[in-house]
């Protein structure tokens, strides 16, 4: 019989926390990835935040160039636009990967990124309902 109640008790806690892993948004957190603009890779770190209902963050190549903050962010379900001064990456989240194209602000397509999130949202603590 305890068997059963812990068992059960067990089964309540995962439904629970799934429950709530669901309901996170899966955009804020570091992102670490490349940019491949026409053949040539790069790394970048990419930090997204939310606050009062908006994001911003700020992107850097891993390499060479200091950090620069994002002109915007947007997400939609799973899609998610982010804008730089001169290029504009549109990808979808998928788990812990957000991946999809680099084009120009004239709208010419210059090549694709795939980041993978460091620090996923779903592991935070959060300090409220």
């Amino acid at each position: 019989m305890k068997k059963a109640i812990v068992s059960f008790a067990l089964a309540l806690a995962a439904c629970a926390g799934a429950r709530s892993v669901q309901s996170q948004d899966p955009l804020p957190g570091h992102w670490v990835g490349v940019i491949d603009r026409d053949g040539w890779q790069r790394q970048l770190s990419v930090m997204i935040d939310r606050s009062e209902g908006s994001y911003r963050g700020s992107w850097m190549s891993l390499e060479s160039q200091p950090g620069i903050m994002l002109d915007g962010v947007r997400r939609s379900s799973d899609e998610v636009h982010i804008e730089l001064a001169a290029l504009v990456f549109d990808g979808r989240i998928a788990g812990r990967t957000l991946a999809g194209t680099v084009t120009n602000k004239a709208g010419s397509s210059v090549g694709s990124f795939t980041l993978t999130r460091l620090d996923p949202a779903a592991f935070r603590e959060t300090s409220g309902p």
